[in-house]
């Protein structure tokens, strides 16, 4: 087994793996927005709407560079 195709393999799956989580954290927190701006939840103040809605915020653009960084390393792969 070639060292640089599978340290480069490697690489590729710890940014797929990162990307999904970093995916999987901002649809709980617009799941936690949402309920809060509906009232499901029990947040009289409404901080969970708005923490929600910024650390969503500030998650989407690391997890389109995590997921653009994957994409270059399959294209490379090849």
């Amino acid at each position: 087994m070639d060292t640089p195709s599978a340290s480069r393999t490697l690489l590729r799956r710890v940014v797929l793996g990162a990307f999904a989580c970093v995916a999987a954290v901002i649809v709980l927190l617009v799941g936690t927005a949402v309920l809060s701006a509906i009232g499901v939840s029990s947040d009289p103040h409404g901080y969970g709407m708005f923490a929600g809605i910024l650390f969503s915020a500030v998650l989407t653009p690391v997890a389109l560079a995590l997921w653009l960084l994957y994409r270059s390393l399959r294209r490379r792969g090849k």
